[in-house]
């Protein structure tokens, strides 16, 4: 498979936040899983939409349609990360986010990773604007 490239310009990232390396994100190899990261990127995800009003719980909710993921750098335990979130690509039912994981001590980038997002009114089942 031929790798995936992810670019995104810097202006997107509208908001960050800091997660922190859990014993329990670490895999065999001793760094940052790859499970882990993406239940990571759903907490940030989840702040950037609280950060703006948007429950993801509920009718209307969320569907994360796709992801996409490119690892760039190993984290290890207790590692600080910041994740930079904005919005690309916009539809009537949603959109993408893109997503930039950076190490705070010495800036390394980890990842970059996006996510197509859907509204979706779970009362009707079926997709919906977003709020």
């Amino acid at each position: 498979m031929p790798r995936v490239e992810l670019d995104f310009p810097d202006d997107i990232f509208t908001f960050s936040t800091e997660l922190t390396v859990r014993f329990d994100d670490i895999n065999i190899g001793h760094h940052l899983g790859n499970d882990r990261l993406v239940s990571l990127l759903g907490e940030a995800r989840s702040q950037f939409l609280a950060d703006r009003g948007i429950a993801e719980v509920g009718s209307p909710g969320t569907v994360v349609a796709d992801l996409v993921v490119t690892y760039r750098a190993e984290a290890r335990l207790r590692d600080r990360l910041r994740f930079d979130i904005g919005i690309g690509e916009r539809h009537k039912y949603g959109g993408q986010l893109a997503y930039r994981v950076v190490r705070k001590s010495d800036g390394a980038l980890i990842a970059l990773a996006a996510t197509g997002l859907l509204f979706y009114d779970y009362d009707q089942q079926r997709v919906t604007a977003p709020p």
